[in-house]
């Protein structure tokens, strides 16, 4: 059953499968951003943290989600290769 109209749509799902891979990438290197941000204002006593508990947060999230971003990535990647 692949008709013209069955390539299309199955070429269309995949161009919204790898933009949306995408945008997780960009919400995750967004919120790496923000979490180191976090931890550099706090070991620089710019924010009031008197436990330093934004500094821990901020390093070890970054930390879980940096291979979640590089994994994307290489998805994305991956993806794109294939459409060509």
């Amino acid at each position: 059953m692949d008709t013209p109209n069955s390539t299309a749509r199955t070429s269309a799902l995949r161009t919204v499968l790898r933009r949306l891979v995408l945008g997780a990438f960009a919400c995750t290197t967004l919120l790496i951003v923000l979490l180191v941000g976090m931890a550099v204002l706090g070991a620089t006593g710019l924010s009031f943290d008197p436990h330093g508990y934004g500094i821990v947060l901020g390093i070890l999230a970054a930390a879980i989600l940096t291979p979640v971003a590089l994994a994307l990535w290489l998805l994305y990647r991956s993806m794109r290769r294939r459409g060509n």
